[in-house]
């Protein structure tokens, strides 16, 4: 059975995180969102996320990443290894249909378990 929950431990919530894994850390892109992820040195993988006002006003930028959050916590499962993940949400993704949000996150985290840099 798989454990589904999402606390606090698996996220990156602080800002010298955010900055050392952009610096360290590599990218994947598609046109909706851009990765950047490495190995995790605390031993779990965890999410950041970074949505810009550009992407729309708060209701958009909240439900974005609510949709993140839930797709993450639905498949964190699946990682082989153990990862720090940063998804930046591109300014198209405010205007993104569910049916084509799962499919675009799908298509950049399978990207990282088969190491494909852009």
């Amino acid at each position: 059975m798989h454990n589904f929950n999402f606390p606090k431990t698996n996220r990156i919530l602080k800002h010298n995180e955010f900055i050392l894994l952009s610096k360290k850390g590599k990218r994947v892109k598609n046109r909706y969102f851009t990765i950047v992820y490495s190995q995790s040195l605390s031993g779990t993988t965890r999410l950041g996320l970074t949505v810009s006002k550009k992407t729309g006003n708060s209701v958009v930028r909240n439900k974005i990443k609510r949709r993140i959050r839930e797709y993450f916590r639905m498949n964190k499962c699946s990682f082989k290894r153990k990862w720090d993940i940063n998804v930046i949400a591109k300014p198209e993704t405010g205007n993104l249909k569910t049916a084509l949000f799962i499919p675009a996150l799908n298509d950049v985290f399978r990207k990282i378990e088969e190491g494909l840099d852009n």
